[in-house]
Formats: structure tokens, sequence, C-alpha cells
């Protein structure tokens, strides 16, 4: 039987539950005293105990199966903040071309926040701008990928959404800044699910624990990217969704 995973420190002053760990080979992890949460452990085969949960909005699923493990309140319609990023990359990966360039304008750096630390000026190709969008939350990176994408991108997530069943997930925008982007945990679970099948690339990127670009680089602000078995996933932060996490790990 493995000993139960301390909570980081780090997460206690956020009163954030951060590690669950299954007795008899399962492990993983869910989250945090936050609007919305999913957290997917891929192989889980059996769970003895299951730890008391302080988000108000969690599932956590065998993805293997895609059988419940344990949940509250996941059909809950709530704001997601930056788990919009995570599908916003999706898509991006999919639907676009990332050797295609473009150069970062004055109106691309009026958005909240600084995270990224592009400048005006400065020229990336789409897969480049997944890098500070996906490790260092950057909603500058998002604002560049809705210019030169037009409405097309959050268009097709919210098609690419209503083909994997989450019917109650809307996207208003790339970064998840905007309230209006919504969903619940019973949602979060079927894109995730969805995204880890068939743009594992993502996933790859949100594990990295820096990336080193052109003109500056980029280290991973996810609070469980050094926790053991974590194979991707992401973090948010607004006022309204409060701390957000949705996290793949393995055993």
């Amino acid at each position: 039987m493995r000993k139960r995973r301390k909570t980081p420190p780090y997460l206690l002053p956020a009163i954030l539950v951060f590690a669950i760990i299954f007795s008899v080979s399962v492990y993983v992890a869910q989250k945090i005293e936050s609007q919305a949460m999913v957290i997917l452990a891929p192989m889980l085969q059996r769970v003895n105990e299951v730890p008391e949960i302080s988000a108000p909005h969690f599932l956590v699923f065998d993805m293997k199966s895609g059988a419940v493990i344990a949940s509250k309140e996941a059909d809950v319609v709530v704001p997601i903040a930056s788990l919009t990023k995570l599908f916003a990359a999706a898509n991006v990966l999919s639907n676009y071309d990332l050797q295609a360039t473009t150069t970062v304008t004055w109106s691309d750096l009026e958005g909240d926040g600084g995270a990224g630390k592009l400048a005006y000026g400065q020229t990336y190709s789409y897969r480049d701008l997944l890098f500070p969008l996906l490790i260092e939350s950057s909603n500058d990176a998002a604002e560049v990928l809705a210019r030169v994408t037009g409405d097309t991108l959050v268009d097709g997530m919210n098609e690419w959404a209503s083909t994997t069943g989450a019917t109650q997930t809307q996207f208003v925008d790339v970064s998840g800044y905007a309230d209006g982007n919504v969903s619940t945990a019973s949602d979060i679970k079927l894109l995730l699910t969805a995204a880890f099948a068939t743009r594992h690339h993502i996933f790859d990127i949100t594990t990295l624990p820096q990336y080193i670009g052109t003109y500056t680089g980029w280290r991973n602000n996810n609070p469980v990217a050094k926790e053991v078995g974590y194979r991707g996933g992401k973090n948010g932060y607004t006022i309204a969704a409060n701390r957000t996490l949705a996290a793949v790990f393995d055993e």
C-alpha cells in the first residue's frame, strides 16, 4: 500500500485540496477550492478510500473505462477560467497551420495580465504561441491567436465541444478571462478524454518545467506540474471561477 502523498506547502494558503492518494496501486489528484474541476486517473482500477474534497464542483474518473470514481455537483454550469486555453490549444493544433507566423501588435498586449512576456514587434509561429499559452497561461498569447484566427477559433472550439457531447459547455474567447466561458465537471470529463486521445501534444507541452523560445523562456506555473504521475492539464483563476484545475495523472 502506498503512503498518502502530502499536500505541497504552496497549496496550503489557498485552502486547496491537491492530491488524492488512493490505496492499492492507485493514486491521483484532484483539486482545490474552486468553481469547477476535474481530475483524471487514466488507469484507475480500484478505490478503497476517497478523501474529502473541498471543491464545490468536482469529478474524479478513470479515463480508460470512463467510470466516475467520485463527484460532487458535477452537472452545475460554472465559469472555467483558463481551462479554456487547453481546448483552444487543442483546436489550434488540429485546424491551423502551426508554421504560420504573426507579429505581436499593441492591441494584443492590451488585455489583462502580462504572463508570457510577449512584446510588441516579436514574431511567433502559431506553434510557438502554444508554449506561453499553456505553460504560463498567457492571455497575450491567447489574444494573438484570437486575432489571427478571427472568430473561427472560438467557433471551432464550440463545434468541437458539441461533437464530444459536452452540451453544457460554451466558449466566448480564447483566454478564458470572460465569465461566459462555462462548462460542468461532467463536460470537462468528455473534453479532456477527447483531447487526450486525439491531441496529445498539448498535454506534453503542459508537462514541461520550462521552455526556451526565440525571445524569452517560460516556466510552468501549474501547481501540480511537479507531482509524480502528472500527464498534463491546465489550471486557471478568475474572480468568478475561483481556482480551477483539470489534470491527468498516471499510475
